[in-house]
């Protein structure tokens, strides 16, 4: 990636500690890039590039530093003219909740990309960077934020541990430093989260000047539970949205996994079941030729109007009935139905993934299930004893890829760690929105809706791949159809399915079809 000969340090305002003194964040970086923007002219042009740790504060006291990378096109022929419209911004994140905005950042959206093989499989190490012909670049600028515990986002607290050379978990255990707070685990909560990433946008918008731009936000996964909370929570703070973008999002964590005794999660999963089984050639019956959309439409039906009051009835189903659903369901998902049978409709992913293809030895990725890999452990029938196809097979590709664009290419000098999937957060995050302890709802819902109401222009882009078996497409339509949105707010909603998995944008022609997609939500 070509840059200027020397690159600058970007600005860090520093702050009042609690102590009177000065707290100083690290410094971050800033440098100009000669980026190649898509489309037939293949044009290159020139983006001034910051990556830098912004200062979160309560009541006055310096609590937390995010780190984002932003990309601002120096648009000749637009923003520059006097009085020509602001360029849009949008604001990017993953999920998790742990994981950094690296999988947008090289996956999609950014100027440059982590190479990928045929059908979104993975390239041997080294890590490939290549120019991003499907950047969304060329229609808005482009901020990728990591929340707090990923990339390089700390706590101040933790922070001032690496600064004194501590390690953090000994300090967990009480050895050094009792004076200070808790690292991480104030942050890790969902409604904290909120209110960070609310800060954040603010405090970048009043940094840069561009509370006059259009302003949109973009999440993955999580990341997209995390637009429907910010589609309410940024207009509260003032912040007017004109487009949100959710990718491959949970709307709804109780329908994704709601347990034994809840449906939805079961039913949710057949529809992508039986197009992967399509996708590998297992699906049997008069399923093996119908293709693909009839495949799909007969599969959503089967699964809503045939399996699910017989699962609604439990032990009171008639018998003969179960057994001709249980059947069908094992030939549109091509598993034994005698498996099939074993857990009465309520087929966990991780038993596809493994079962599918036994005997081939293969597995298949649950975030991607055209994706496989070698069954390195098929003696053992629990899920995780091999990796994944799809998640494990990605993380060193980004991780080393993001530390390449960063260090080497912008410029950033830090000794810290980019934690691109933090399993700490994963692991300790909780719902701090919780009055009572059978308040288990976590969806986006209700957000979705007040903000849709307080912005009816809002445009509203909620996409997946066909093929991802963690946070389904099925699971969204069926989120969406009970909003019970105005006619008026419904038409600038708009769900759209790639092939593909959770990161589909992995695929050459879903990552083309979903920059079209999100420019038509976020460009001016």
């Amino acid at each position: 990636m070509p840059t200027t000969p020397a690159s600058k340090s970007a600005p860090t305002p520093a702050a009042p500690a609690a102590n009177g003194k000065t707290y100083t964040p690290p410094k971050g970086a800033e440098t100009t890039m000669t980026v190649a923007l898509g489309g037939a002219s293949r044009s290159r042009s020139r983006a001034r590039v910051t990556a830098d740790w912004l200062l979160i504060r309560e009541h006055g006291v310096p609590t937390a530093e995010v780190f984002y990378t932003s990309y601002i096109l120096d648009d000749a022929r637009g923003a520059a003219r006097r009085g020509a419209p602001a360029r849009p911004v949008t604001f990017l994140f993953n999920g998790g909740p742990g994981a950094a905005s690296a999988f947008l950042h090289l996956g999609t959206a950014g100027p440059k990309r982590l190479a990928f093989g045929r059908a979104g499989s993975v390239l041997p190490p080294p890590a490939q960077i290549v120019d991003n012909a499907e950047s969304w670049l060329p229609f808005t600028d482009l901020v990728f934020v990591d929340p707090v515990g990923t990339g390089f986002s700390r706590t101040v607290a933790e922070s001032k541990l690496e600064q004194f050379g501590v390690d953090a978990d000994d300090e967990a255990q009480g050895k050094s430093l009792k004076a200070l707070p808790d690292k991480g685990k104030p942050f890790f909560k969902v409604q904290r989260d909120i209110s960070v990433l609310t800060e954040f946008v603010a405090q970048w918008l009043s940094r840069e000047h561009r509370w006059d731009s259009p302003v949109s936000i973009a999440g993955e996964s999580y990341g997209g539970f995390r637009v429907g909370k910010l589609v309410r929570a940024l207009p509260e703070r003032g912040i007017g949205l004109c487009g949100a973008v959710m990718i491959s999002p949970a709307i709804d964590l109780m329908m994704l996994d709601g347990g034994e005794y809840v449906l939805h999660q079961w039913l949710h999963a057949i529809p992508t079941m039986a197009l992967a089984a399509r996708y590998h050639g297992k699906a049997r019956g008069r399923f093996a030729s119908m293709p693909a959309e009839a495949l799909r439409s007969t599969a959503e039906t089967f699964a809503e109007r045939e399996l699910a009051p017989l699962m609604l009835l439990g032990e009171r189903a008639d018998a003969k009935e179960m057994t001709r659903a249980l059947d069908r369901l094992a030939d549109l998902t091509g598993l034994p139905p005698t498996l099939v049978a074993r857990h009465r409709g309520r087929m966990p992913i991780d038993v596809f993934g493994r079962e599918l293809l036994r005997d081939e030895n293969r597995l298949l990725g649950l975030y991607d299930a055209a994706v496989t890999a070698h069954n390195m452990f098929p003696d053992r029938d629990t899920w995780g004893a091999s990796p994944d196809p799809t998640l494990a097979g990605i993380m060193a590709g980004f991780t080393s890829g993001i530390n390449s664009v960063l260090r080497r290419d912008i410029g950033v000098s830090t000794s810290r760690e980019y934690r691109t999937l933090s399993e700490e957060v994963f692991r300790n995050w909780s719902d701090d929105r919780m009055r009572f302890y059978s308040d288990r709802a976590l969806d986006c819902g209700d957000d979705l809706r007040y903000g849709l109401g307080m912005n009816p222009s809002l445009k509203l882009l909620i996409c997946h791949g066909w093929y991802d078996l963690v946070t389904t497409y099925f699971s969204s339509e069926q989120a969406v159809s009970h909003l019970r949105l105005p006619e008026a707010i419904r038409r600038n909603v708009h769900l759209r399915n790639y092939d593909g998995g959770h990161m589909f944008y992995s695929w050459e022609s879903s990552r083309k079809a979903v920059a079209r997609d999100v420019r038509a939500v976020v460009g001016a």
